[in-house]
Order: structure tokens, then C-alpha cells, then sequence
């Protein structure tokens, strides 16, 4: 990576950095989550059927709108390496 200016070095790590950051933020939630799973797991399997199915298709909204969001962010993080390696490109180009 030494090819690289010191710039596009700072921003990687920067970039880094803030992933790294939200990740562990993500990370610690999952253990909450985990037990809401089992929770909800638990409060469904004691409703009448017609709350179950409710439930059902409640979690599979909830499920539909978390994989866009993921999509979402993974734009964003392609987005961000074309802002990134665009410049590089360009200087290259024009030497």
C-alpha cells in the first residue's frame, strides 16, 4: 500500500476505522438480540394460532426491511470505494 499517497492512506484507515467502529457497536447488540429471538420464540409458541401467523409475518417484514438496509450500507461501502479509487485512477491517467 506504500504506492499509494498519504491521503488515500489516511482515508482507507479512516474509512477503517468507522466500519470498525459500527461494527463493534453492531456486535454488541447481538447478544440482546439473541435473547429477543428466544424470547419472541417463546411468546409465539404460547399464542392461539391466528397471533402465531401475526407474528410470523411481522418477523418476515421486520427481516425484508433489515435486508435492505444491509444492501443499502453495502452501496454505500461500494460507493465510497469508487469515490476513493476514482482520484487514483485520474492522477494516473494524467501523467
Amino acid at each position: 500500500m506504500s504506492n499509494f499517497p498519504d491521503w488515500f492512506q489516511e482515508a482507507l484507515r479512516q474509512r477503517f476505522y468507522q466500519l470498525e467502529f459500527a461494527n463493534e457497536q453492531q456486535a454488541s447488540c447481538s447478544s440482546e438480540d439473541k435473547n429477543l429471538f428466544t424470547q419472541m420464540n417463546q411468546f409465539k409458541t404460547n399464542q392461539h394460532e391466528d397471533a402465531q401467523h401475526l407474528l410470523s409475518e411481522w418477523e418476515e417484514a421486520i427481516a425484508y426491511q433489515l435486508s435492505q438496509d444491509k444492501q443499502s450500507i453495502y452501496m454505500e461501502g461500494v460507493k465510497d470505494g469508487i469515490r476513493l479509487i476514482l482520484p487514483v485512477i485520474h492522477s494516473t491517467n494524467i501523467r
